[in-house]
């Protein structure tokens, strides 16, 4: 509720409330990235014991980064596009593990989807892209020691050669992103920003395509 809260409140700049089969859900400070070139970097994800994350996009593009952040040793974490859908892939120091959404069809149809990624302190992990899960439990190391940057839509073009094993993106995300929670951080994508690269604009045109 709290999206809703600062939308009604004037708190949000850019947002939208839309009506689905009766429910009501937020477009929080969309942003567009126009190119599969485009990419902005945030502060390090703090996830070390529970993770929770949000956020919202449409695209017409079937593959590209939407998040990624190395770590100490082998940690990291990554959220893509794979031919239409969500994956989402992880190492703690176990090796990586990858949980792929489980949605009927291709999520590049121009409408916008919400996912949700969970971890809680048992070191199960979620992935819920819109009304559907898959859930994995995984032993061993519980932690997730994430360093440097967080990279939002893409990555630098000397990256993609360096990628964890069963990372499959080597271009961006091309589409809107928008209502970024991580873990209760709600950052503007825009103003709070390290870098950017390429073309990050706020807002996102209705009919955005490749």
């Amino acid at each position: 509720m709290q999206y809703i809260d600062m939308c009604k409140n004037g708190d949000i700049d850019f947002c939208e409330l839309n009506a689905r089969f009766g429910l009501r859900f937020i477009i929080a400070d969309p942003v567009t990235f126009r190119t599969k070139g485009s990419y902005l970097g945030l502060a390090t994800l703090q996830a070390y014991t529970t993770m929770h994350l949000f956020f919202q996009f449409k695209t017409t593009s079937p593959d590209g980064f939407i998040l990624f952040n190395s770590g100490d040793g082998n940690d990291f974490i990554a959220v893509e596009m794979v031919k239409g859908f969500v994956h989402y892939v992880f190492d703690l120091g176990n090796g990586p593990s990858l949980l792929k959404g489980n949605s009927d069809n291709a999520l590049s149809d121009n409408q916008w989807h919400s996912v949700v990624i969970t971890r809680d302190a048992a070191n199960t992990h979620t992935l819920k892209v819109d009304a559907k899960s898959v859930t994995q439990n995984v032993n061993g190391a519980k932690n997730l020691d994430l360093k440097g940057d967080l990279f939002v839509g893409g990555l630098g073009p000397n990256m993609y050669q360096n990628l964890p094993k069963l990372v499959v993106s080597r271009e961006g995300f091309q589409g809107c992103l928008a209502s970024l929670d991580l873990n209760g951080r709600l950052p503007d994508l825009i103003n709070d920003a390290l870098f950017r690269s390429g073309q990050v604009e706020r807002g996102c045109e209705e009919g955005n395509r490749r």
